[in-house]
């Protein structure tokens, strides 16, 4: 009989339930996937108890997906202030294509791996150089510069198709 790893059976067996916690809060199925299998990652960093497995997973998933959430929420920011929106004296003509600029650059965003998604966050909102990108990623900058590229070309695409 193989044994298996503290908290993987119970892994396994909430592992849908894991994916819609995480989806409810991002709203996001693939980047809900994504978060069950760092939440996996993380287990196997630290020395639980089987039969605590079920309640920390939900809280390492849990956790993060708010930050997820609240990472998004920065980045929504962000455009917003590159986009003008931050001023007092913006007209309300500007501020509906701005927030509609600001819908297509997020859908674009949705269309794309989550691995290309962080890479363009961590380059345009957080201000990582290629280089402290790729390290994060465990890639070569050249990897990270390719995602940049897609990110950018899917928004162009989107925003050209959009107007």
């Amino acid at each position: 009989m193989a044994t298996t790893t503290p908290g993987l059976r119970t892994f396994i067996t909430d592992r849908d339930r894991l994916i819609a916690l995480a989806c409810r809060i991002t709203d996001n199925p693939a980047i809900a996937e994504e978060l069950v299998q760092e939440s996996w990652l993380r287990w196997q960093t630290k020395s639980y108890h089987e039969q605590d497995a079920r309640p920390i997973f939900r809280q390492i998933v849990a956790n993060l997906a708010r930050d997820w959430h609240r990472r998004r929420k920065t980045e929504i920011s962000y455009l917003v202030e590159q986009t003008g929106l931050a001023g007092s004296e913006v007209d309300s003509e500007r501020i509906v294509i701005a927030h509609q600029e600001l819908r297509c650059i997020v859908k674009a965003l949705n269309r794309l791996p989550p691995r290309v998604v962080r890479a363009f966050r961590m380059s345009r909102v957080e201000g990582l150089s290629y280089a402290q990108i790729a390290q994060r990623l465990d890639t070569v900058p050249s990897r990270i510069h390719g995602y940049i590229v897609k990110a950018l070309t899917q928004i162009s695409l989107a925003l050209t198709d959009e107007f």
